[in-house]
C-alpha cells in the first residue's frame, strides 16, 4: 500500500505575513483562498490523505483559520502527514485557542497538564481548560473538575470539581460521570446519596468504564432484591475487560481514568 511521506511543515509564522494590510480590494479573495485551502484540507484529512491535508491545512493555518490550525495541531500531536512534534502540536493549538477555538483551548490545555510539547504547567493547564469548559467542552469540563478535586493549579475544591463533573457528566462524558459517582457515594462536595452513586456509575458503566462497573457491582451487594443478580453481572462485566480481578477494588484509585 502506498503511503504519503510526511511533508516537514515550519512551525513558526512570520507575524507580518498575517497582520501586513492587504491592497484594496483583494480581503475578500484573500478569505476565499483561506475557505478553499481549508475545505481541501478537511476533505483530504477526511480522506487519510494526511500529506496532502497537512499542506493545504498549513496554508488555511498561515492566513488565519483557526479551524486549520486547530486540525493542523491535532496531526502534528499524532504524527499524521506530517513528523511527530509535540512542540509544533502546541503552537498550533495555541495559535488557535487565542482566537477562542474552544477544542483547541481544550488541547493545549491537556498538553500543559501532561506536559507534552511543553512544560508541565498546571495554571496553564487550568487558564486553557477553563476557557474551553466555559464554552461547553465536556472534556475540558472533565479535567478541570480533576484539576480542582486534586488541588493542581487551582485551590482544591471538592465542590468546584462536583460542579464541572456534573457539567460533562450530563453530556455522556463517561469518566466524569464514574468520578461524579464516586463523589456521590462518599459525600464529597455534594450530598451523599447512594441512589445518585449507582445513576451516575451506571451511566458510566453502561459507556463502557470498566472502573465504573467494578464499583457498581461492589455498591449493587447491598441494596434491591435483585442486587446480587445486578452484581454479579457487572461484575462479571469488569472482569472481562482484561486487567482487574474482582479482589482489587479497594486499591482502584480514583485518579485513574475511565477509558
Amino acid at each position: 500500500m502506498h503511503t504519503e511521506a510526511a511533508t516537514p511543515i515550519p512551525r513558526e509564522v512570520p507575524m507580518h505575513a498575517v497582520t501586513k494590510p492587504l491592497p484594496p480590494g483583494t480581503a475578500g479573495t484573500v478569505d476565499t483562498r483561506c475557505a478553499k485551502a481549508l475545505a481541501r484540507g478537511l476533505r483530504c484529512k477526511a480522506q487519510a490523505q494526511h500529506a496532502r491535508a497537512a499542506r493545504w491545512l498549513h496554508a488555511a493555518a498561515q492566513r488565519g483559520s483557526a479551524c486549520a490550525q486547530f486540525h493542523l495541531g491535532a496531526m502534528h500531536r499524532q504524527g499524521h502527514g506530517v513528523h511527530q512534534d509535540r512542540a509544533a502540536a502546541a503552537h498550533w493549538y495555541a495559535r488557535a485557542a487565542e482566537q477562542g477555538h474552544s477544542r483547541a483551548q481544550a488541547s493545549l490545555g491537556l498538553l500543559y497538564k501532561t506536559g507534552q510539547g511543553v512544560p508541565h504547567d498546571p495554571l496553564r493547564a487550568a487558564h486553557w481548560l477553563a476557557a474551553a469548559a466555559a464554552q461547553g467542552h465536556a472534556l475540558a469540563q472533565y479535567h478541570l473538575g480533576d484539576l480542582h478535586e486534586r488541588g493542581d493549579g487551582v485551590e482544591r475544591n471538592a465542590v468546584a470539581a462536583a460542579q464541572w463533573f456534573d457539567r460533562a457528566a450530563r453530556q455522556d462524558c463517561g469518566p466524569a460521570q464514574y468520578r461524579l459517582g464516586l463523589l456521590y457515594e462518599r459525600g464529597h462536595g455534594v450530598p451523599g446519596s447512594r441512589d445518585r452513586a449507582v445513576l451516575w456509575l451506571r451511566r458510566a458503566a453502561e459507556q463502557g468504564c470498566h472502573l465504573a462497573r467494578l464499583r457498581l457491582a461492589q455498591l449493587l451487594r447491598h441494596g434491591a432484591v435483585d442486587a446480587d443478580a445486578q452484581a454479579a453481572s457487572w461484575l462479571r462485566r469488569a472482569v472481562d475487560y482484561g486487567d482487574l480481578a474482582p479482589q482489587r477494588p479497594a486499591s482502584i484509585s480514583r485518579s485513574r481514568a475511565c477509558t
